[in-house]
C-alpha cells in the first residue's frame, strides 16, 4: 500500500516574542531618581546620567503599574443655622389679683374709698356755690345801686350802666363764673372714673376758680370746697384707688364679631347673605 505524501513543513522553535515595558528611565521618572530623592544611586549606576551602566531595557510580561488614586476630601459645608428670634407677642396681661385692692361685686369696678367720695362731694359744692354767687351777683347787677358794688371789675373800672363798657363788663363776669364752675365739675367728673391725671388737673382748675378774686367774695367762698377736694387727691388711699383703675384699663374688651349670623328658620325667611 502506497500513502500519499503528505504537504507538511518542518517544525522549528518559535521565535521568542519580547514586548518593551519601559526603559529604566521612564521607571525613575515615574517613581522618582535615587538624586531626586535624596537617596544615594544604586551601584553600576552612573550619577550623572538617569541609565545605569551597561543595561539598556527591561523586557517584562507584568502590566504597567498605576499610580494609586487618592481622594481629594470635599470641604465641609456648614450651614448657618439662624439666631432663634422671639416671636412679637402682646404684653402678658396684668394680674389683678396683685393689686389687692378690693373690687366691687356689682360693677366689677375698684372699690371707690370713703375719701374719694368726700373729695368729689366737695368738687360738686363748689360747682354749686359758684352757681349760687352766680345768682346773687346777677340780683345785685340789676339795681343802679348795687351795680357797681356787685363785683370787683364793675367796682375798678365803673362803666355806665347802659355803656358798652357795662355789657361787656357783664359778659366777662358771666364767663368768668362758667369757668369756675366748669372747672370744679371737671374735677369731680374724672375723680369719679379714676383718672390719675386728675391730681395734677386738681390743681389748674383750683387756678382757674383763682379768677374769682375778680368778682366778689361769694365766688371766693367756692373755692374753698374745691381747695379740699383737691387736696384730697393726694391722699394714699385715693392715690391706691386711681392705680386700680389705670390697671384696669389695661385690659381691652374682645369684641366678638357679628356678622354672619342668622335668625329664624332660613327655609321659610331665606338667606340674608
Amino acid at each position: 500500500m502506497t500513502f500519499p505524501s503528505s504537504p507538511l513543513r518542518p517544525l522549528s522553535a518559535p521565535e521568542p516574542v519580547s514586548t518593551p515595558v519601559s526603559t529604566l528611565s521612564s521607571v525613575r521618572a515615574r517613581l522618582g531618581t535615587a538624586g531626586n530623592t535624596g537617596v544615594d544611586a544604586a551601584p553600576g549606576t552612573d550619577s550623572g546620567t538617569t541609565e545605569p551602566v551597561g543595561i539598556t531595557s527591561v523586557q517584562s510580561t507584568a502590566p504597567a503599574e498605576q499610580l494609586p488614586v487618592v481622594p481629594v476630601p470635599l470641604p465641609e459645608v456648614v450651614e448657618e443655622v439662624p439666631e432663634p428670634t422671639e416671636i412679637a407677642t402682646l404684653p402678658p396681661l396684668p394680674d389683678h389679683a396683685a393689686v389687692e385692692y378690693p373690687r366691687s361685686q356689682h360693677t366689677g369696678e375698684p372699690r371707690r374709698p370713703w375719701i374719694l367720695l368726700v373729695a368729689i362731694v366737695a368738687c360738686w359744692l363748689s360747682v354749686a356755690a359758684t352757681v349760687g354767687a352766680f345768682a346773687w351777683w346777677w340780683y345785685q347787677a340789676t339795681t343802679i345801686t348795687e351795680f357797681h358794688a356787685s363785683a370787683r371789675l364793675l367796682t375798678w373800672t365803673h362803666p355806665d350802666p347802659v355803656s358798652a363798657l357795662a355789657i361787656a363788663m357783664v359778659i366777662l363776669v358771666g364767663l368768668i363764673g362758667l369757668l369756675m364752675a366748669a372747672a370744679a365739675g371737671t374735677a369731680g367728673y374724672n375723680a369719679w372714673a379714676g383718672h390719675r391725671w386728675i391730681r395734677i388737673g386738681g390743681l389748674v382748675c383750683l387756678a382757674v376758680t383763682g379768677l374769682s378774686f375778680l368778682l366778689n367774695w361769694w365766688f371766693t367762698y367756692a373755692m374753698i370746697p374745691l381747695a379740699v377736694g383737691v387736696a384730697l387727691f393726694w391722699l394714699p388711699p385715693v392715690r391706691r384707688f386711681f392705680a386700680a383703675m389705670d390697671d384696669m384699663r389695661t385690659v381691652k374688651p374682645v369684641v366678638v364679631p357679628t356678622y354672619g349670623i342668622k335668625y329664624g328658620p332660613q327655609s321659610l325667611i331665606g338667606s340674608r347673605d
